[in-house]
């Protein structure tokens, strides 16, 4: 196997002006032409038309595009010389090669074994193939010397979800299709396989956010490549879950930078000439800076009443009253002080804790008989991809940005795109068992997570005290939703409580299915988040702090501090069902010194 990443180290000390001057003389030689399929450099004018029309945004497949021999050749050396990495971030999954412009700096013997690869990248960015795709984008010059491109396996479960790809100079962005051409006795890649590349229009005209849903999607192909121009704001898009047993996505992403100083073309203020922003920070970035710091739950902490703030006095046993409102949901153990004491002293040890059979058994029961019965409805407990829509009925809706996150939200602003074709038909049949499951899920909320009582035995098994809350209740449906990790503006401690209904929770367990909450150092005041938008990579598990797994009427308790933030890991289509939950945050009162310490002055 080759590794193009690990010879990368050992090479890119030797890239020098020869190598550059050797890299020139070979793409100059190369016929490029006889790479692609005859015709194709003649079709530009139908392709530009094609491409400006284009919805939601200019973007342009063609099929074929390469010749067949040599495609073939570039798939037989990636599955059998390439060595891939499984890379895992809250925003991807896939496996992937080194960047193809290492291959440079292989030595001779290693070069040897991948000239399909090799003759492909030169013929794609070589000046006749660059040229073509400029005139079909009008997207002006693009580099010859910045070489930009790696292989990917998407295999069943791996996924990419919403971005721009706006890092850098990139100007245009590129899949090549190489899935295996015999896949399904030869009749291509099914819908449900997943793995289709989702193009998603603006909210709106006034608006750089991404709709909620996309408007668009694209069966990865054989021999067939997309194209389109990367605008901060517009060219955002996502890799479907493959949900295929034993399918394999394979393709070619890379990108066409701006040309590079001293190349034709080249002008010092390309990037925000082009762009208007004046810098190269997406804007779509800058919109969902603005979500974050609207804070990632959507609504403002609603604050105690100054003589109602929910004081600490250690952990106490609750009052009659309290016990009487408490006991209509709880699991009556919780309220028994010797169990909370031992709670208590598990909280101060780890700030932490989970509650198994947390909701007494009868209300557990209703729950999960309505919860499974609408899952079953929407068809969540199989493993096809479900399509964009499902649910959003009655007093559910798909709250986003996407940027950030997808999930349905009850009783959330109805701010999601229509999607064709995913009306439900027959949601008459599930409205009475729906309405019951809300009802419930509201009381929960409101009447229990909502009241002064809760707060308080809250406050005992944790010893904080609370000026504030917030809370939701969530339903991420399995092949569809997520939430990422991404600072929510908050500058205090808080306090999360989250109620979890993940049905047969041994397949939560280890994660693979997704659906667990991760909690992440994000550095200084988290905000540090990668290029790509990731927060954490599989392999720096030093960043985790804590993770949960989804569990059936499970309460999670955990104290954040400011700096670190937290994510639902997308929902495997392949999850037994949607992970439910009633996430109530608890602004935490500081103590005497904290406010002493807050640089306001003191009287004296």
């Amino acid at each position: 196997m080759v590794d193009i990443a690990a010879d990368n180290k050992r090479s890119s000390v030797t890239r020098d002006d020869d190598v550059a001057a050797s890299k020139k003389a070979r793409v100059s030689t190369l016929d490029a032409r006889a790479c692609f399929r005859p015709g194709l450099f003649d079709d530009v004018d139908a392709l530009a038309k094609e491409f400006a029309s284009a919805q939601p945004f200019s973007h342009c497949c063609v099929a074929p595009f390469c010749s067949e021999d040599l495609l073939h050749g570039v798939r037989k050396e990636m599955l059998e010389r390439l060595h891939f990495t499984q890379k895992e971030t809250d925003i991807f999954k896939y496996h992937q090669s080194g960047d193809l412009a290492n291959l440079d700096g292989l030595p001779a013997a290693e070069k040897q074994q991948l000239p399909c690869l090799q003759k492909l990248r030169d013929a794609i960015y070589s000046q006749e193939f660059r040229d073509f795709v400029s005139k079909v984008t009008g997207c002006g010059p693009l580099s010859g010397s910045r070489t930009d491109m790696s292989t990917n396996r998407y295999k069943q479960r791996d996924h990419l979800l919403l971005h721009d790809d706006v890092i850098g100079d990139r100007r245009v962005s590129y899949i090549i299709y190489l899935p295996d051409p015999e896949i399904n006795d030869g009749s291509g890649w099914a819908p449900q396989d997943g793995g289709h590349l989702e193009l998603y229009p603006r909210e709106s005209k006034e608006s750089w956010a991404p709709a909620v849903n996309p408007t668009r999607r694209l069966a990865p192909r054989w021999n067939q490549i997309v194209f389109f121009t990367v605008l901060p704001g517009q060219s955002h898009h996502s890799v479907e879950e493959v949900a295929g047993m034993g399918k394999e996505r394979l393709s070619i992403q890379g990108w066409f930078h701006f040309p590079q100083p001293g190349e034709p073309g080249y002008s010092p203020g390309q990037m925000s000439q082009l762009w208007s922003a004046g810098a190269v920070s997406t804007l779509s970035q800058i919109e969902a800076k603005r979500q974050r710091e609207a804070g990632s739950v959507g609504d403002a902490f609603v604050q105690y009443p100054e003589q109602q703030t929910i004081e600490s006095s250690g952990c106490v046993e609750p009052s009659d009253d309290d016990k009487q409102l408490l006991a209509r949901f709880m699991n009556s153990s919780y309220l028994k002080l010797s169990v909370m004491t031992r709670v208590a002293d598990e909280f101060a040890e780890k700030s932490h804790i989970q509650l198994a059979q947390f909701l007494n058994n009868d209300v557990a029961a209703k729950l999960g008989d309505a919860l499974k019965a609408i899952d079953a409805h929407d068809a969540m407990t199989g493993t096809d991809i479900p399509p964009h829509g499902t649910g959003e009925r009655g007093r559910w809706h798909a709250f986003g940005s996407p940027v950030i996150r997808r999930f349905m939200r009850m009783d959330g602003p109805a701010m999601a795109n229509a999607v064709e074709g995913t009306t439900d038909t027959d949601a008459g049949a599930i409205r009475d068992t729906e309405t019951a499951a809300s009802d419930i899920l509201a009381s929960l909320r409101d009447e229990l997570f909502g009241s002064a009582a809760y707060a308080r035995w809250l406050s005992s098994i944790t010893t904080l005290a609370f000026s504030g809350h917030r809370r939701m209740v969530r339903r991420f449906r399995s092949g569809l939703d997520y939430t990422l990790g991404t600072p929510d503006g908050t500058a205090h401690t808080t306090l999360d409580s989250v109620l979890c209904f993940a049905d047969n929770p041994d397949e939560w367990a280890d994660g693979v299915v997704g659906g667990y909450e991760c909690y992440v150092d994000g550095g200084n005041d988290g905000d540090e988040a990668s290029n790509d938008g990731s927060v954490y990579r599989l392999t720096e598990d030093e960043g985790i702090l804590l993770t949960t797994p989804a569990a059936w009427n499970t309460l999670s308790v955990a104290m954040r501090e400011p700096g670190v933030v937290r994510f639902i890991k997308y929902v495997s289509a392949s999850a037994p069902g949607s992970r439910w939950d009633v996430s109530s945050e608890f602004q935490v009162a500081p103590d005497e010194d904290e406010a002493d310490d807050d640089g306001s002055e003191q009287p004296e």
